[in-house]
């Protein structure tokens, strides 16, 4: 679980029991984003925007499901953490595109609602 979201995070220190790191969720200098790993889940909580764990984990465009341990399997496969990640990419730039009035093709709308199918199946209920 940790090990997952730590390489996407920058600043990371330990102090004490808790790490620290540069919130992804706002324009940060100094880490206030508090991390901890607890039973079967991770906690996270900003400081500085008062961000929680699951909008930390949209602003770095990862499934919030990394942050809970499934007890019926040890690991998502990192197949479909990379797919998630290119999936809320796409979805990121399409959405932006259609705002702008560009002329969408049907081959982009279709990636683009399997994209949201395929993230809403990630997403923690």
């Amino acid at each position: 679980m940790l090990a997952d979201i730590l390489p996407h995070l920058n600043g990371v220190t330990k102090k004490g029991k808790k790490l620290w790191a540069i919130c992804p969720a706002h324009p940060d200098k100094n880490p206030s984003l508090s991390i901890t790993e607890q039973d079967d889940r991770v906690l996270m909580h900003c400081f500085g925007c008062q961000a929680n764990g699951i909008e930390i984990m949209k602003a770095l465009r990862l499934s919030p499901s990394l942050l809970f341990r499934d007890p019926r399997k040890n690991e998502i496969p990192i197949k479909v953490l990379e797919q998630a990640q290119e999936d809320y990419f796409f979805i990121d730039i399409f959405e932006q595109e259609k705002a702008k009035g560009t002329r969408i093709t049907y081959n982009d709308f279709k990636r683009y609602r399997l994209a949201k199918e395929r993230v809403k199946l990630l997403k923690v209920s």
